[in-house]
């Protein structure tokens, strides 16, 4: 099984490092990015591989907000983390964001924040993979039940 992909966006270097860090220790894969039009290519670049976007709130060019709208336009279905040390981004996150974190959280707070983001992206992606077969298996079904009617 591969491991999960996190594209963590952050204009400060020292915070880049500390999530190549903390998430490469517990078995992820940390692609950096310094600024959102940096992301923004690397997501365009590898569009099914990333299983998740960490971003600052506030970064110079283009904000946190502005890169998870972009990121949801190209992924609809991948999820956005955003970390802030603004109170009311904390209380409501931004319309495009699935959780927003404060800066400076419990590091096993982070971990089970993303654990459960990228977890529950990666059984959605199980559950998709069954459905063209499910889906093909209902319509030979109907199609015997029918083609059994007219021969009957």
């Amino acid at each position: 099984m591969r491991r999960a992909k996190l594209l963590c966006v952050d204009d400060d270097p020292g915070i880049r490092e500390f999530y190549d860090t903390l998430f490469g220790s517990h078995d992820y894969e940390v692609i950096p990015a310094a600024d959102g039009r940096q992301a923004l290519s690397i997501l365009r670049s590898h569009p099914k591989q990333i299983d998740a976007v960490i971003s600052d709130y506030d970064m110079p060019g283009m904000s946190g907000p502005e890169l998870a709208a972009q990121v949801k336009l190209l992924r609809p279905d991948l999820p956005v983390i955003i970390v802030s040390g603004s109170q009311p981004v904390l209380e409501e996150a931004p319309h495009f964001v699935d959780a927003a974190m404060a800066k400076g959280a419990p590091i096993q707070e982070i971990l089970r924040r993303v654990g459960v983001l990228v977890g529950s992206r990666e059984q959605e992606l199980r559950r998709a993979r069954f459905v063209p077969l499910g889906s093909a298996l209902a319509t030979v079904a109907v199609g015997a039940l029918i083609v059994g009617k007219r021969f009957s």
